[in-house]
C-alpha cells in the first residue's frame, strides 16, 4: 500500500482531482470486499469528497467505512474512531457544530478506551473539537483544546505539518477573542513552517487566508487582497471550487468594496453565491448570507450610478 499512498500524494500535490478520484475508486474495487483495507480506502475516498465539497458522497463513503469496520467487530479500535473523527469534521463543515461535537466526543471516548490518547487521531479530535466550539462561540474551551493539541504535537519529532495546522487553528481562535497579537504570532509561525516545506502543502492556503484576515484588521488592504488571491489559487489547485474557495471569493469581494472597486466586489460575490448554492442549496444560511451581501452591493452600485448621473 505504500506505493498506492505515494501515488495518491503525488496526485494531490499535482492538483489532479479527477485522477485522485479514479485511483481511489479503482483501488477500492480491487480490494477484497468487507476487508479492513477496503474500509480504510472508503475513508480516504470520503476525505477526498469532503475536501472538494461533495458532501453527500462524502457522508455515504464514511458510512460505508463504518459499516465495514462494524461488521469486522472493530468498533472499539482507533481505525473506527478515526472515521468518526472525519465524519464529524464533515458535519462541522456543513454547519452542524452540535452534531459534530457529539460525534467528536464519541470518537474521543473510543480512542481513550483503545489506549490511543497520544495518537494523531486523538490530536485531530482536539483540533476539530476546538474548531467546533469556536463556531459555537465558546472560545475559552476552544482555546484550551487547541493548546492541548499543540502541546502534544510539540512533544514529538516530525510533526511539522500537524503543528502548522494546529497553529492556524489557534490563530483563528485568538482572532475570535480579538487577541490580535497572539493570532499574528501563531499564524506567522505556521507560515514559516509551510514556506519551508519542499512542496506546497494542501493547508497552506488556510494559513495565508488567516494572515490576510489579520492584514485587513490592521488596515493593509492591498496586502490582504494579494494574500486572498494567492490562497484562492492554491485552494482551486488542491480542492477545486469548494466551500473554502467560495469563502475566499467573499473575502476578496469585501476587500474590493473597501478599496472602492464595486464592480470587482460584485463579480466575486456573485461567483461565491453560485458556488454556495450549488454545493449547499439556496436555503442554506451561508448561501443566503452571501446572496444578501450581493444584493446590498448591487443596490449600492445602482445608487452610485444614479448619483453620478
Amino acid at each position: 500500500m505504500n506505493d498506492f499512498y505515494d501515488k495518491l500524494d503525488a496526485l494531490y500535490s499535482a492538483g489532479d482531482q479527477s485522477a485522485v478520484e479514479t485511483l481511489l475508486l479503482d483501488t477500492i474495487n480491487e480490494t477484497p470486499d468487507g476487508s479492513a483495507g477496503q474500509a480504510g480506502l472508503y475513508n480516504e475516498l470520503a476525505g477526498f469528497y469532503r475536501g472538494v465539497s461533495r458532501y453527500d458522497e462524502s457522508e455515504d463513503a464514511f458510512a460505508r467505512a463504518l459499516d465495514v469496520f462494524s461488521a469486522l467487530g472493530m468498533e472499539a479500535t482507533p481505525e473506527y474512531a478515526t472515521v468518526l473523527v472525519n465524519l464529524a469534521g464533515l458535519y462541522r463543515l456543513k454547519g452542524e457544530p452540535d452534531r459534530a461535537v457529539d460525534m467528536f466526543s464519541e470518537a474521543m471516548k473510543k480512542l481513550e478506551d483503545a489506549g490511543g490518547s497520544g495518537s494523531y487521531a486523538y490530536v485531530s479530535i482536539l483540533n476539530n473539537l476546538a474548531l467546533a466550539y469556536q463556531e459555537k462561540g465558546d472560545y475559552g474551551l476552544a482555546s484550551g483544546l487547541a493548546e492541548r493539541a499543540l502541546e502534544i504535537l510539540r512533544g514529538e519529532d516530525g510533526n511539522e505539518h500537524e503543528i502548522a495546522a494546529s497553529l492556524n487553528n489557534l490563530a483563528a481562535i485568538k482572532l475570535g477573542q480579538n487577541d490580535m497579537a497572539s493570532a499574528d504570532m501563531y499564524i506567522s509561525e505556521a507560515l514559516t513552517i509551510y514556506d519551508s516545506m519542499p512542496e506546497t502543502n494542501v493547508h497552506h492556503a488556510a494559513a495565508i487566508t488567516m494572515k490576510s484576515v489579520l492584514m485587513c484588521r490592521a488596515g493593509d488592504y492591498a496586502g490582504a487582497l494579494s494574500g486572498f488571491r494567492r490562497a484562492l489559487g492554491l485552494t482551486r489547485r488542491f480542492f477545486g471550487e469548494n466551500i473554502e474557495f467560495a469563502a475566499c471569493k467573499r473575502n476578496i469581494s469585501d476587500v474590493c468594496e473597501i478599496l472602492g472597486d464595486l464592480g470587482s466586489a460584485i463579480t466575486e460575490q456573485h461567483e461565491a453565491v453560485e458556488i454556495l448554492r450549488r454545493i449547499l442549496g439556496s436555503d442554506h444560511p451561508k448561501a443566503i448570507e452571501a446572496a444578501e451581501s450581493l444584493d446590498r452591493l448591487e443596490r449600492l452600485n445602482a445608487s452610485d450610478l444614479v448619483s453620478f448621473r
